[in-house]
Order: structure tokens, then C-alpha cells, then sequence
């Protein structure tokens, strides 16, 4: 994804808000629809199953989980991120619960060179960060074996926002803005400063890509998750998020504007939770 690891991102990282639950149920639902067909039709071999981009685990955790739920059924799990720090904690936090997974540090690109003959691959609230997201899906393609299942989501995409969704965010960042000019008055946005910005796609147009790819069906839903305060907080913490939201702004003030004003917002708005549409696609292979 060429997003740049540095000791100040790795201590501003999505981990705080991967644990909270409707992030968890999210990405539990897709896991299980995207294991269920496979684990169906293949009760006599091991199963290879890839989690790129994997982070902290989050996902890694859910699918050793549903394998384990399936019973005896036996899984090669291999985790790939291009984050070595993220890595060392998805592989604490698989040791810990008992479960096996392999780790390795490296990108989408790179996967055909040491996978192939995957029977399911995921890549889950990461697909927004890619550019060229065609060619992604044609290495995702090559890595899969025929009938292969790929399982992807994002809640960075055309339809994501509700119009209390656009409310809330806008006058979010007003008031963060303006918290900044309170406490820190030196503080400035920066006009040159250049978030990790990437096309949104809506749903018809993730299908078309997944089909020009060599996926045979794409199965596209929309799911509604209501989104707490708390996480939102822990959202705020983000280094990805405080970029786009209060660009330039150093890390950790715009941590604590964004951790200072959501709860502001939601009352002045009446607003207990954020509502916000979840895009959950499983692609199979022809």
C-alpha cells in the first residue's frame, strides 16, 4: 500500500478501535460468510487462508476463531502486513488465544512470489488505501486457487455516509478546528500537507473491477453499524484518520483536539451513536 511505518505511527495505530464490538461483528459477519461455502466442500484437506493487510490481527483472530467453530477442520493461516510493529502484536495476540498463524512482513504485490493455491483471501478495511485497485484485485486473482474465495470490506466508499453521518463530521472537525486555535493558537492546518486520499468507489464499480479480475460472482451487501462515541474517540487516536481530518496538524495534539470534541458534538446534536454503512463483498474465482 506504500503507507510509510515510523515510531510515531506505530504509537498512533488502529488497535484501540479494531476491539470495539460493532468493528468486531462487522467483521465477523463477512468471516463467516466467506468461510462457510469453502469449509463445505473441503472437509478432507487443510485450508490455506490469507489475511492481508492484516494490522494487529483483528481479522486473523476472527478467522482462527470460525475454523475452530467449524470443528475439525484444519487451516494454514497466514497474516501479511507491510507494518513489522503491527505484526508483532497480531502475533502476540494469536499466541495468546491458543490459535497458529503464520506472519509475513510484506505487501499485496508481493504475495504471488511465496502464495499460491490459496483457497480464501481477505482484505478487509484496507481496500480504500489502494490506488491502482484493479491491478490489487488481479494479484489477489493470482494467488487464489479456481473457486478461491476473496472477502474484502471498507466503510471508505461511495455510500458509506448517511446524511447524519456528513452532519456529525463536518461540524466534528469545526470544532476541533476551533478547539486548536484555543489551546494550541501556533498550531496551523497545513494548506500543502497531503492526506492518504484515495477514490471512493461505490458498489457497482467494485463488481465491474472484481469481474475484470477473473472473479466469476461478486456478492456485494451493505450493512449498517452504529458507530459509539467511544469509538469514535479511539478512531480520533488513528494516524490515518488525524491526517485526513486535521492535516499537518502533529499527531498528537490532533489526538487530543478530535478526543476533546467528539462528545461535545454528540450532545450538541443528540447523537448517542454515529450511524454509518459497512460495504461487505465475497468474490469467487472462476
Amino acid at each position: 500500500m506504500g503507507l510509510l511505518e515510523t515510531e510515531e505511527t506505530n504509537k498512533f495505530n488502529f488497535e484501540a478501535f479494531a476491539v470495539h464490538t460493532f468493528y468486531t461483528d462487522i467483521n465477523r459477519s463477512l468471516v463467516r460468510k466467506a468461510l462457510a461455502p469453502i469449509v463445505k466442500y473441503h472437509t478432507d484437506s487443510a485450508l490455506t487462508i490469507i489475511d492481508m493487510a492484516c494490522g494487529t490481527g483483528a481479522v486473523t483472530r476472527l478467522i482462527a476463531e470460525e475454523i475452530a467453530h467449524q470443528g475439525s477442520q484444519q487451516a494454514h493461516i497466514i497474516g501479511v502486513d507491510p507494518s513489522a510493529e503491527a505484526l508483532r502484536l497480531a502475533r502476540q495476540s494469536i499466541e495468546e488465544m491458543g490459535a497458529n498463524a503464520d506472519f509475513i512482513q510484506g505487501e499485496t504485490k508481493d504475495l504471488a512470489t511465496f502464495i499460491q493455491g490459496a483457497d480464501a483471501a481477505f482484505f478487509c478495511n484496507a481496500i480504500h488505501l489502494i490506488i491502482d485497485k484493479l491491478n490489487a484485485f488481479r494479484q489477489m486473482a493470482a494467488i487464489l486457487a479456481p473457486g478461491g474465495i476473496l472477502a474484502c470490506n471498507s466503510a471508505f466508499y461511495d455510500g458509506t455516509n448517511l446524511e447524519e453521518t456528513f452532519r456529525f463530521s463536518r461540524l466534528w472537525v469545526r470544532r476541533a478546528v476551533g478547539w486548536l486555535r484555543k489551546k494550541y493558537p501556533e498550531v496551523r492546518l497545513s494548506r500543502e500537507a497531503k492526506a492518504t486520499a484515495r477514490q471512493w468507489l461505490n458498489p457497482d464499480e467494485y463488481v465491474s473491477l472484481l469481474k475484470q479480475s477473473g472473479f466469476s460472482s461478486v456478492d456485494v451487501t451493505e450493512e449498517r453499524v452504529a458507530m459509539s462515541m467511544d469509538s469514535l474517540r479511539d478512531l480520533g487516536h488513528y494516524w490515518l484518520f488525524i491526517e485526513g481530518a486535521l492535516p499537518g496538524v502533529p499527531l498528537a495534539i490532533g489526538a487530543e483536539a478530535l478526543g476533546s470534541t467528539v462528545y461535545d458534538v454528540a450532545h450538541e446534536l443528540n447523537m448517542p451513536y454515529l450511524p454509518r454503512m459497512w460495504l461487505q463483498i465475497v468474490a469467487t474465482k472462476g
